[in-house]
């Protein structure tokens, strides 16, 4: 039997507090990293994080090489398809989002209309265009946006964040989708993302939603735990506050929920309960299909209740860095 990760016990990183309550256990459920991990609230703050947490150290051994977002293909391109549509994706880009070099005047009403349609999933795919457009990404994954960046620029860091050697105020986005909840100083890298950012910068983090409705609903077997590889758990006012202490401030929220995660929570939630051949039964593709056709309805609904499985901000600098 091969023996669980060293752990370490460590505050909260958030408000400084050594008290905390147990909330989940789990074991590793989507690759069997040896040992079972705990989420505590902080008793100060009500921060979520795991505790005692990986070892620095031993942390790269959560991870396989097999490990799902290191092997994703590079993202998809939003200029992509038939000509109409691409005179479509242009219009969203430069009306929703500010890319003004395809501002078009002359697209028909049928152009117009398709944008709008293809605006929300443009934007959620896509920053807005702020300042210069200087751009900076944090967390690779796979490494398929750093495929996509070289096709622009050649200034690449591969190593820890707090120490990347990009000087104050160089970048106008700097962004981080699902890295924070894998770091083990939140506060620390949030300050370092805002430094970042010239006068006028936006900073967008995406996290999964602790507060969201898989949570509430699934609990311990909530897909979005993903321990032992998520130290953080955030839910929208402790991302908030970890921006706060770090010297920004949110100005949006988005959520975002999809079925595929409700499905995952509800195959561990079954199996946690012994009823494996049934947690087996809904992975089937029938019976996943019509469960996700289901699902389709819920979706929005949690969206527009703000108890989405995502949450992305948008944050600003509050104070000169």
């Amino acid at each position: 039997m091969t023996a669980a990760l060293p752990t370490v016990e460590a505050p909260c990183a958030v408000c400084g507090d050594n008290g905390a309550d147990p909330v989940w256990a789990t074991p590793d459920r989507a690759f069997a990293v040896p040992g079972h991990y705990t989420v505590a609230r902080c008793r100060g703050c009500g921060f979520l994080y795991q505790r005692p947490r990986v070892r620095d150290d031993h942390l790269a051994a959560c991870y396989p090489d097999h490990y799902p977002r290191h092997q994703e293909p590079s993202p998809r391109m939003p200029i992509k398809g038939s000509r109409s549509r691409q005179r479509a994706a242009r219009w969203a880009l430069a009306r929703g989002l500010g890319y003004e070099a395809f501002h078009d005047r002359s697209v028909s009403l049928a152009t117009r209309l398709r944008g709008r349609r293809l605006l929300r999933k443009i934007r959620w795919g896509c920053p807005p265009w702020v300042g210069a457009g200087r751009y900076l990404d944090v967390g690779c994954g796979s490494g398929g946006s750093l495929a996509l960046a070289r096709r622009f620029t050649d200034e690449l860091h591969v190593g820890d964040i707090l120490t990347a050697p990009f000087a104050p105020g160089r970048f106008d986005v700097v962004s981080a989708f699902h890295v924070l909840e894998h770091v083990p100083d939140p506060v620390g890298v949030t300050r370092r993302m805002l430094e970042w950012l010239a006068p006028g910068g936006l900073l967008i983090v995406e996290v999964p939603n602790a507060g969201g409705l898989g949570a509430r609903l699934f609990g311990g077997a909530w897909a979005g735990l993903e321990l032992p590889r998520h130290l953080s758990h955030f839910t929208p006012a402790t991302l908030e506050a970890v921006v706060e202490k770090a010297g920004g401030k949110v100005v949006w929220t988005w959520h975002q929920a999809k079925p595929r995660t409700y499905l995952w929570s509800l195959s561990a939630w079954l199996s946690d309960r012994g009823w494996a051949a049934l947690a087996r039964a809904t992975e089937r593709r029938a019976v996943y299909g019509v469960l996700k056709l289901g699902l389709e309805l819920l979706v929005p609904l949690a969206r527009g209740a703000r108890r989405g499985e995502a949450i992305r901000i948008g944050a600003v600098r509050s104070r000169p860095a």
